[in-house]
């Protein structure tokens, strides 16, 4: 999922090399809720996907969002 790591960057103001999937908001200092809202906004029009409201609620880090982005986009 390499448009994912891309996407992740460019919201959070990342080098590729820190994308993590055991990333949380305590690591990144851009990942605010306006960031992370823009986030899920640019992966669901990418991907063609729609977040719940749990789902964008109860993500707790980076992995977490590619789970069920992962599980949305392959079926």
């Amino acid at each position: 999922m390499e448009k994912f790591n891309e996407i992740a960057c460019e919201m959070f103001n990342l080098s590729p090399k820190e994308i993590k999937d055991s990333l949380t908001p305590k690591d990144v200092p851009d990942w605010d809720s306006m960031n992370y809202l823009l986030f899920i906004s640019s992966l669901e029009k990418h991907f063609n996907v729609s977040f719940t409201m749990d789902e964008v609620l109860n993500a707790q880090s980076l992995g977490d969002v590619r789970f069920v982005l992962k599980a949305k986009w392959i079926t």
